[in-house]
């Protein structure tokens, strides 16, 4: 495949859009080969996008290869300065290496390009909570649980439910969703009451 037009690198498009889409779906289904070689030809046929670059940043911090990850959501953010999933994993490799200040920098900068993206919300709490800023890591967490709730309620179809013989509907993926939160909420709660935070 060619890398480039007449006028230079392809423009991202359908066809990127898919290819991302088939390499996240290989990765999540353990295919880290055939993800590598979609995100790799993304990188090739689309070479000033970040998301091959990040995502294959993702694959190499998932093996623990975090030196290989940082080079490329560095890269990646070189296409693109605020690309908010390589500014937050990039915290990720910061805050793994517990070099929490440098973490919290990162996931403060993809907030600020992107108020709503849960992932920084909630590794941003895990960075304040390392550094015992319990309110702020205690409010970030709510803020990514009620965004995560808010996606999963655009992305899953709702089920029914009778009620008093009446056809109702309601999300039944983002109520156990929501339980699941409360439960680990209160889990957190006694586990720092427990070491005098609360």
């Amino acid at each position: 495949m060619n890398n480039s037009n007449d006028t230079g690198p392809k423009a991202w498009d359908e066809e990127g859009q898919l290819w991302l889409a088939q390499g996240t779906k290989a990765w999540e289904s353990g295919d880290r080969d055939e993800a590598m070689k979609i995100f790799n030809r993304i990188m090739d046929v689309y070479p000033e996008r970040p998301e091959g670059y990040n995502k294959l940043g993702v694959i190499y911090a998932e093996t623990g290869q975090l030196d290989h990850a940082e080079k490329y959501f560095l890269y990646a953010l070189s296409k693109e300065k605020l690309h908010v999933p390589s500014l937050t994993n990039l915290g990720n490799i910061y805050l793994e290496r517990g070099q929490i200040d440098e973490a919290i920098k990162h996931y403060t900068l993809a907030l600020q390009s992107d108020p709503e993206y849960p992932p920084a919300h909630r590794n941003l709490a895990i960075a304040y909570r390392r550094m015992g800023r319990i309110g702020q890591s205690v409010a970030h967490l709510k803020r990514s649980q009620r965004l995560e709730t808010r996606q999963l309620a655009k992305d899953r179809p709702l089920m029914p439910m009778g009620k008093l013989g009446k056809k109702e509907w309601f999300p039944l993926g983002v109520f156990v969703r929501q339980w699941i939160w409360v439960i680990l909420g209160i889990i957190l709660a006694i586990w720092l009451l427990g070491r005098g935070k609360l």
